[in-house]
């Protein structure tokens, strides 16, 4: 089949090729002797130098990052890929660099590429060295280490950026500075590799980015992506789960290594998340997705037709609605959720999401995890002018909807709404009357609904009508549990925003409460204030 790119076999081999032939290792047992690639960096190797574009045949991937334990051989497999961008890329003046915001740090990597000149007389030939840089005189090319931040840096013109230990970064601005400058290149490439580190971190957001391009290649297809690492639930004590999160287990790192250091996070709880972040891949405080997303597509008549949510609001015209918002921060998505509960037995509980973004936000927030653009051209998540939520927008669109689906029942409420931040809105829309529910964020109001919520996801027994902005959310969730085993949505470990998994749940507490049999049991909670 044609397409916009191709596979080129013979650029492939000849990558895999360079690092034998010119390149030895430095370090440890093998320093001296010929770098051949380990298996698990053949085919990645082969990947980010074979694939090309069908319209001038430069390389497809611009992006590489990839996350892998430490020890696996990483470093020096990337001080390889440098020279091979120096002096093999055929890119006249090329500029390399080995990066990081600390000095110590960018010297590592671009320490290993020196010492390979130094102890391989093939590459040595195409090498002048000195205390800063490798410079190729036939290509005119540099090979340089560079840290700190971007300030007072000017005129660089990138052909290639390697980034290494990216969780040790205290900033986004040296990569940034360095993407910037890469506009004049033909091919250039911007490649980091990484071990796992801490949560809500810029490397973190790296990790998020390349899990969802590994899950939808079409996000971004200019970027080449990797994982190793263990799941959550593995035991972290089983060598079978260090074999699984090390592709390069019993070479480096070898087995009783990583034994004796298991014994000692054993034996020391505070070692414990140093050996699953550095050894197994596991991201410190990671906490475990709440929804399984396997469970997704189950929850849907068609999981197949990617704009069923399109179609929902004309079949549930006139149907019972209950609503519930989430207005999250005022300069990123506010969520509404439309639920429709079954009328007959064998029907699904249908969810009909709305989402708003300020406008001014978006090119903030865009990225492969979170596709905002790609949404607003689906129309599953709409702008709001300026940079700041618009409730008026967002109450006229609530309005709009009111007077499609039943929302207006008397003596029961339509919409619930965050009591903390939302009293304003509230007050609006009642006075429009459409009866508010100021519904309280606690385990009394919250642990019910999203026990619900959690059933009804399990057994298959909702219609999401595959809308993308809430399965990216119900993907985020991470929940809290107190000692007597309530569970509620946790904003703060989520991996990102979960606006609309809240509004779902508190437009499920509301439609549970005002049945006949359940009635008062949130009312009755002290959390609950109905507004009409």
């Amino acid at each position: 089949m044609s397409g916009p790119f191709y596979f080129d076999a013979a650029l492939a081999d000849a990558a895999v090729e360079f690092f034998p032939r010119y390149l030895t290792n430095v370090t440890g047992e093998w320093a001296g002797k010929t770098f051949h690639l380990a298996e698990w960096q053949i085919p990645h190797t082969r990947n980010i130098f074979g694939w090309r574009r069908r319209s001038d045949g430069t390389r497809r991937y611009r992006r590489v990052r990839g996350f892998v334990p430490k020890k696996n051989g990483k470093t020096e497999w990337f001080a390889g890929i440098g020279h091979a961008l120096t002096i093999a890329d055929g890119e006249p003046g090329a500029e390399v660099y080995a990066y990081a915001t600390d000095k110590s740090q960018a010297g590592i990597l671009w320490g290993k590429a020196r010492d390979m000149v130094s102890m391989s007389a093939a590459l040595s030939e195409h090498y002048e060295t000195t205390a800063t840089a490798l410079f190729c005189p036939a290509l005119m090319s540099n090979f340089k280490a560079l840290s700190g931040d971007a300030k007072g840096k000017h005129g660089f013109n990138v052909h290639g950026s390697l980034g290494d230990e990216a969780h040790e970064w205290t900033s986004p601005d040296l990569h940034r500075f360095l993407v910037d400058g890469m506009a004049s290149r033909r091919q250039p490439l911007d490649a980091i590799i990484s071990t796992a580190g801490k949560l809500k971190t810029y490397a973190h957001e790296l990790y998020q980015d390349a899990l969802a391009i590994l899950e939808n290649p079409d996000l971004d297809p200019e970027c080449y992506c990797f994982i190793y690492g263990a799941d959550a639930e593995d035991d972290w004590t089983s060598p079978e789960t260090w074999k699984k999160a090390n592709p390069n287990f019993g070479v480096s790192p070898k087995a009783d290594f990583l034994e004796a250091a298991c014994r000692n996070a054993q034996r020391n709880p505070r070692l414990e998340n140093d050996f699953k972040r550095y050894h197994l891949g596991l991201w410190v405080e990671q906490q475990k997705r709440w929804l399984p997303m396997l469970r997704w597509g189950a929850n849907t008549e068609d999981p197949k037709d990617p704009d069923l949510w399109k179609k929902l609001p004309e079949r549930m015209k006139g149907r019972r609605a209950y609503g519930g918002i989430d207005l999250g921060s005022v300069s990123d998505i506010t969520g509404n959720v439309w639920l429709f509960p079954p009328e007959k037995p064998g029907e699904r509980w249908v969810f009909i999401p709305r989402a708003w973004v300020p406008e001014d936000t978006v090119e903030e927030r865009d990225a492969p995890r979170s596709p905002y653009r790609q949404w607003i051209r689906q129309g599953a998540l709409v702008t709001t002018p300026g940079n700041v939520t618009d409730y008026d927008f967002v109450e006229k669109s609530v309005m709009e909807d009111a007077e499609m689906f039943r929302v207006v029942v008397e003596g029961e409420p339509g919409i619930a709404i965050d009591r903390w931040n939302a009293t304003q809105v509230a007050v609006n829309l009642g006075k429009h009357g459409i009866p508010v529910a100021l519904f309280g964020q606690g385990y009394a109001s919250m642990a019910a609904p999203t026990k619900e919520f959690e059933r009804l996801f399990l057994a298959g027994e909702l219609e999401h009508g595959n809308h993308p902005v809430f399965k990216w959310m119900c993907g985020n969730a991470a929940v809290r549990k107190d000692p007597a085993g309530n569970i509620k949505p946790d904003k703060e470990r989520a991996a990102e925003k979960i606006d609309l998994v809240v509004g779902a749940i508190e437009a499920l507490g509301i439609a549970n409460a005002a049945k006949p049999e359940e009635s008062g049991s949130y009312l009755e909670s002290g959390e609950l204030l109905v507004i009409g």
